[in-house]
């Protein structure tokens, strides 16, 4: 059926072809977000879980990551594919008349390999809504656009650009413009399921985007039972670049710095009393302590400015190495993500009773 005939969908723009293919058990329908999504203001299964698709191993594990996180949230799964135009005009001039065939068939064939796996990594009676777009365009403005609407979007992080230190073109369109969490997707080995074991780590550093990141990482701790590792890190050296120019000495810094990572949580810590918070004050860097960190975790999360610009000491360059680097699902949060403000606000209520 038609993605425009499903609940809290909306129509496709034109050059996109959807499908959508509903669970066997009819119960999985009931889409009973609970509280957490409804703090967010969203209406019950509104925003989709976003993953590109482009035939690629990494993108898999992106489905695969995607498919675990809408089963998780109760949310629908949407699965993109995009055709570029073979020509600057899309005239397609020269090329045979079977040629956009051909491109339509790989798409499918993608988006039905990908449909596989997100079936394969959740349990059959959590296995959520699942629908396919084959989109006509560059894959990062289209995916960009879908962004606008979505929960979270993900892409998988290719090894290539790991080793390489360079960011892909869609990867950084993505980075600079999605208006919602956008999830870099590796992990280390060979498994089809992403990782469930290991902590939540999240960067603080004090900026707006850093909160928001926090608040997001807090409620992903929340539903996954997971600990949560804050890292608040600046530089040691007298020219790194958290440098202060009023250090002081025996050791009153890193009290200092303690303390105010322990107010930038306690906020949260009472909205979120199941979650185990380890609080992290280091002396290397954003990027080095965040990346030990991240070895053993399950998720890594940094904020964003948006809008192609990046600020905070856990944000700018740290947020793009760790783009490429982090060896574990990256989630990079937007400031503004609605996770970290009408949630807080509907926990308080909650807790407060009538």
């Amino acid at each position: 059926m038609p993605v425009s005939g499903v609940a809290g969908h909306s129509a496709r723009p034109a050059g996109a072809f959807d499908s959508c293919r509903r669970p066997a058990d009819p119960a999985t329908l009931v889409w009973d977000t609970g509280w957490r999504e409804r703090s967010m203001g969203l209406d019950a299964g509104a925003a989709e879980v976003v993953v590109g698709v482009d035939g690629s191993a990494d993108a898999l594990r992106a489905v695969a990551w995607g498919a675990v996180t809408a089963a998780r949230r109760h949310r629908p799964l949407r699965l993109v594919s995009a055709i570029a135009p073979p020509t600057p005009y899309g005239s397609g001039i020269g090329l045979s008349p079977g040629h956009f065939v051909e491109l339509e068939e790989r798409g499918r064939a993608w988006l039905a390999e990908a449909g596989a796996v997100a079936e394969r990594v959740t349990p059959p009676s959590r296995v959520p809504e699942i629908g396919t777009e084959l989109a006509v365009g560059t894959a990062a403005p289209v995916l960009t656009e879908r962004a606008r609407a979505a929960f979270v979007v993900a892409v998988g992080a290719a090894e290539g650009q790991r080793r390489r230190g360079r960011l892909g073109t869609v990867t950084a369109a993505l980075l600079a413009h999605a208006a919602c969490p956008l999830a870099l997707v590796r992990w280390p080995g060979d498994s089809e399921t992403p990782p469930r074991d290991g902590a939540v780590v999240v960067g603080v550093d004090g900026s707006p985007p850093s909160a928001d990141a926090v608040a997001v990482a807090f409620e992903e701790a929340a539903v996954r039972a997971a600990p949560l590792v804050a890292v608040h890190a600046v530089d040691a050296g007298p020219r790194g670049k958290g440098h202060r120019k009023d250090r002081h000495p025996w050791g009153e810094d890193e009290t200092a710095d303690a303390v105010t990572l322990a107010e930038r949580l306690a906020g949260l810590r009472e909205w979120y009393p199941e979650v185990d918070v380890e609080r992290v004050v280091a002396r290397d860097g954003p990027e080095a302590a965040l990346l030990r960190h991240a070895g053993t975790a399950q998720l890594l999360v940094v904020g964003t400015t948006g809008h192609g610009e990046l600020g905070g000491r856990m944000s700018g360059s740290t947020s793009h190495a760790l783009a490429h680097s982090a060896p574990c699902p990256l989630l990079v949060v937007p400031q503004g993500t609605r996770a970290g403000t009408a949630g807080h606000a509907a926990r308080r209520a909650e807790r407060a009773g009538p």
